[in-house]
């Protein structure tokens, strides 16, 4: 296998990190309990196909949001395909399960592409990927919500693209969101494109697929002030985790009261299984921005295209997180340093977690095997 094995995770902690892993804001007092602001950043780094940017905001007292991105094998076995990986996954009631699918879903990818004897990527492998690591939390959380209740009401949103060859394979189980930027040769302005569906319940497609489920439950949607909950309890319709919403069997203690259910469900509301497209790559596609919500709900698809094709390729990432949290500073009437100073305590009433992942790619030659990780 050519190239080094490359491993970083931006935790708490800045020790150990590299000359590209650069600290946006300083971290103030013990780096692992509260900090005024969290930001982290990858300005520029290669991935097999191009180059990539990443940048992380924390608003939650916990972050809240994982993402990812891995360069190299696909598979367990030697000769087997090569691509790049990318993983956003927006955690709710706790970071529990986005860090149990960090640490499961691409090494479930690479069992299922292993599994199949085969050397592509297809929807299949990439949906059996998403069901084996839900199966794993299931079984998790059985063995232990008893010690911890939190296990039956955590859960993620999870947003994957798998680029092999030509071709970008999105993945969504939740309302996280990849949107491609492209353009030809002169024009002045650039396309944005929604790679994957929102799987949110305050889309009315949406709504009507989820009724069609569920035909039998009177109390599955409800709108509350403005926004549509599934079973007044959380907006998206698809995720990792959740297993109150699926299993009726942890609608007790220990979960916490305010996530038990009056009437119970006959069958599971969420799932895990997620919308897979595949997209063609060519000349004029550019760069692909993969990000979970708290970005998308500060910036349009177009908006987030703009500011990154006028930012340079080093840092747009940071830019655009720039973007996202100067707007929300905005609509509560105050400056983007205040913002960004309030304590976390405080933070998540302006703003969500934010995590970003862009993958900027000129030309789409022959991958060159150079195995990479990063993790956020």
């Amino acid at each position: 296998m050519a190239g080094r094995y490359f491993s970083r995770l931006f935790g708490c902690s800045a020790n150990g990190m590299g000359s590209n892993d650069n600290p946006i804001t300083s971290i103030e007092g013990d780096q692992c309990k509260k900090r005024r602001h969290y930001q982290r950043e990858k300005k520029l780094a290669q991935h097999l196909y191009g180059q990539y940017s990443m940048a992380l905001v924390q608003a939650n007292s916990e972050n809240e949001d994982r993402c990812q991105l891995v360069s190299g094998p696909l598979s367990n076995v030697p000769g087997g395909p090569t691509g790049v990986f990318v993983g956003i996954y927006d955690g709710h009631a706790g970071d529990i399960c986005s860090q149990f699918v960090l640490d499961n879903l691409f090494n479930d990818l690479k069992t299922a592409i292993t599994d199949q004897h085969i050397n592509e990527v297809n929807p299949f492998t990439i949906q059996q990927a998403y069901l084996s690591t839900e199966e794993k939390f299931l079984v998790h959380a059985r063995a232990n919500w008893g010690q911890n209740g939190k296990l039956a009401s955590t859960g993620s949103c999870c947003l994957s693209g798998v680029m092999h060859g030509h071709t970008l394979y999105v993945a969504n189980a939740g309302d996280s969101r990849a949107v491609l930027a492209r353009w030809g040769v002169g024009d002045e302005n650039a396309e944005a494109v929604q790679l994957s569906i929102d799987c949110n319940a305050n889309d009315a497609q949406q709504r009507d697929e989820l009724r069609a489920e569920h035909q039998d439950d009177p109390n599955l949607l409800k709108l509350r002030n403005g926004r549509w909950l599934v079973r007044d309890r959380i907006e998206v319709t698809r995720a990792i985790g959740d297993v109150y919403l699926k299993f009726s069997e942890f609608n007790r203690f220990p979960l916490q009261a305010r996530f038990r259910l009056q009437h119970s469900i006959l069958r599971p509301i969420l799932k895990a299984e997620p919308i897979v497209e595949a997209y063609q790559l060519d000349e004029h596609d550019k760069f692909v921005i993969f990000a979970s919500n708290g970005l998308w709900g500060e910036v349009t698809n177009e908006q987030a295209v703009t500011v990154v094709r006028a930012s340079p390729r080093s840092g747009a990432a940071r830019a655009l997180l720039r973007e996202a949290l100067v707007r929300a500073s905005h609509r509560h009437n105050m400056q983007y340093q205040q913002l960004i100073n309030l304590p976390l305590d405080n933070k998540r009433s302006f703003h969500d977690d934010i995590s970003i992942v862009i993958l900027f790619f000129d030309t789409l030659p022959e991958p060159v095997n150079i195995p990479v990780v990063e993790l956020l």
